[in-house]
């Protein structure tokens, strides 16, 4: 019985990609745990429309900052991944970037949120956001050092340490019968005590980056950044204009059921996050047998995805209350979250393996443009017409668009 545990434990390790991925799956799969966890003590504590907020605010606020760090951090990673000794330069230069994009984008989502009244009189909303906003910044680059430096359990282990802090803040908050506005703040004092924990370690790593430092190529790591951001953009978007559009065209009430379903779901999304985590890191240095280890993805994912379908029936009743049913809404989900790790296989692929050139800057624009704005578009349009179930129906049209011009892209830019 050992001998055969050991002999299955060797078939999973086999290569230091798949071994980055089995780890770091695990450790996101408490990430995942703890996230659901949140939800359910939101919606228990506070209650149906409080978890919509929560949702909204979480989906809002990453969905900005995706253009407030505008690639800068991700290429930060690819840059120290494939040559540690430029760590320090590459951060330096990073971060005089970082600040005017933050700032430029704040003053840009404080004019759209007064203009479409998305705060829809939450007090506190905005100041919640911003400083939501740059805790986060500050925090993620930490995690990008730790993955450019292959650190990738760790660095979730750091997400999973903060996930955990908010748990305890959301129960102590409720016995202290502190407010739900303050849960919002919550979510930054998190992230900065975070942050703190993990210094010391990121210390000893910028100190052996400095042995024999050398320069960053500025304009290499602009083109990089931004081709991270196009790619960014197209893959979460995927995941948070479905949430706020049902704000705005559904209620927050309706936005917590389908929150719900979400948070045991996305179980199958969480596969789709650790590719990029992993695989676009070791794509830059390598190149991956798609066809074989695409069956081998597909082998473990579909059922999978059944088993959690046939589950989240059961558990999000149970978990949140007998009032979130829905039968056709976790079918949906389901279909649209699988896809979704089927695209983000691809893309990850696309993106570690290429340089940005002409050629690639046009396929992730492509991307960027079917995740932006033509999922916009089919979100609002299927939502008005269907209901919540219509968001992930968009999204489900829109994945497969970006999966066929992922593969065309793999398979012209490796001839070529």
């Amino acid at each position: 019985m050992i001998s055969k545990i050991i002999k299955l434990k060797n078939k999973l390790l086999q290569g230091k990609t798949k071994t980055y991925l089995l780890k770091t799956f695990f450790v996101y799969g408490f990430i995942a745990l703890s996230m659901a966890l949140i939800k359910v003590l939101i919606a228990r504590f506070y209650g149906q429309v409080e978890l919509g907020i929560f949702t909204f605010f979480m989906s809002l606020a990453s969905f900005v900052y995706l253009f407030t760090s505008f690639g800068f951090s991700e290429s930060l990673t690819q840059t120290i991944v494939k040559d540690k000794s430029k760590l320090k330069d590459s951060l330096k230069f990073s971060i005089k970037l970082t600040i005017p994009f933050t700032i430029l984008f704040i003053f840009l989502t404080w004019t759209i949120i007064k203009l479409l009244n998305f705060n829809l009189g939450i007090e506190n909303f905005f100041s919640a956001l911003i400083i939501y906003i740059i805790t986060y910044t500050i925090y993620y680059y930490t995690y990008s050092i730790y993955r450019g430096n292959k650190d990738f359990v760790l660095g979730s282990i750091f997400s999973l340490v903060n996930r955990i802090l908010l748990i305890l803040s959301i129960i102590i908050a409720f016995i202290l019968k502190i407010q739900f506005k303050y849960i919002l703040y919550a979510l930054s004092a998190t992230l900065i005590i975070t942050t703190i924990i993990s210094l010391p370690k990121l210390k000893k790593i910028i100190k052996e980056s400095n042995l024999k430092p050398t320069k960053t190529n500025q304009k290499l790591f602009f083109k990089i950044a931004f081709s991270l951001f196009l790619t960014q953009v197209g893959f979460y978007s995927l995941r948070y204009i479905d949430a706020i559009a049902i704000q705005y065209l559904v209620d927050f009430a309706s936005l917590g059921l389908y929150s719900a379903y979400g948070s045991i779901i996305n179980i199958i999304r969480l596969i789709a996050y650790v590719f990029p985590v992993v695989v676009l890191p070791m794509a830059a240095v390598s190149n991956y047998k798609i066809k074989k280890s695409l069956f081998s993805i597909l082998a473990i994912i579909i059922p999978f995805a059944i088993f959690v379908l046939a589950a989240s029936y059961i558990i999000v009743p149970l978990l949140y209350g007998a009032n979130y049913k829905d039968l056709y809404l976790p079918i949906a989900l389901v279909i649209s979250s699988t896809l979704l790790v089927i695209y983000s296989y691809f893309n990850s692929i696309f993106v570690g393996e290429n340089e940005p050139n002409k050629k690639y800057i046009k396929i992730i624009s492509i991307d960027f443009f079917l995740s932006l704005i033509l999922n916009t578009i089919l979100n609002i349009y299927f939502i008005k017409t269907y209901g919540i179930i219509g968001a992930p129906i968009a999204t489900s049209i829109v994945i497969v668009l970006k999966i066929l011009l992922n593969m065309y892209a793999i398979k012209k830019m490796r001839r070529e």
